[in-house]
């Protein structure tokens, strides 16, 4: 029977945050409209504009996140790129005007489109051997996550205004932003020096050996 390798805790860690960034990409995807309309009043049109906001501004951010890793790194697209989620949920939460909030999920959707491209590839390179486990297990806890994220607000809302609920993505995003040095490569470790091929061996008393 083939042995089976434990997953690194790495591996698991970037797993997590994708789960947590997700889980925020999905409560964007499902409330913010409802967010607009129910609790700012906005007419149904105008409350349709929060999701194109943040999925246009996503989508503008994703073309752009591989050529931002490649000058400043992955380590600070996800750090950067969860600060400024973390920022725009909170200003959706907190704002009473329609366009400020507007603003928020813009945001919402600019900082979070570099994070989860960043860490299917962080975990795509970790092991050679194990690409495929490693990105599905980072892949499937994200999209658990995904899937979970509409549902988590729901019963929140019975408790809380819906705004208030939106405080949950931003901290997640902040929590992602402070522990993106996951992504950091771990060091390698030194190749050991190859012994000298027996035919260059050298004694004092003849030359090379042919």
């Amino acid at each position: 029977a083939a042995r089976r390798t434990r997953t690194p805790r790495r591996i698991w860690m970037m797993a997590v945050l994708a789960l947590m960034v997700m889980l925020s990409e999905g409560v964007a995807n499902d409330w913010s409209a409802l967010h607009l309309r129910d609790g700012l009043d906005a007419s149904a049109a105008t409350a349709a504009l929060a999701y194109g906001a943040f999925a246009t501004a996503m989508t503008i951010g994703r073309l752009l996140a591989d050529r931002v890793a490649a000058r400043f790194g992955p380590v600070a697209v996800l750090r950067y790129g969860a600060a400024t989620a973390a920022l725009g949920g909170t200003l959706a939460a907190l704002s009473p005007w329609v366009p400020s909030a507007l603003a928020g999920w813009a945001l919402f959707g600019a900082g979070l489109s570099g994070c989860v491209p960043q860490l299917f590839s962080a975990a795509g390179h970790h092991d050679q051997d194990a690409v495929g486990a490693n990105v599905s297990r980072v892949a499937g806890l994200g999209y658990l996550g995904m899937l979970a994220g509409p549902a988590v607000i729901g019963p929140l809302t019975h408790v809380m205004p819906l705004s208030l609920t939106f405080f949950l993505p931003a901290a997640l995003c902040a929590i992602a932003a402070a522990t993106a040095g996951i992504l950091r490569p771990p060091p390698s470790t030194p190749t050991p020096a190859r012994p000298a091929k027996p035919d260059t061996i050298t004694s004092p008393a003849e030359g090379p050996h042919p």
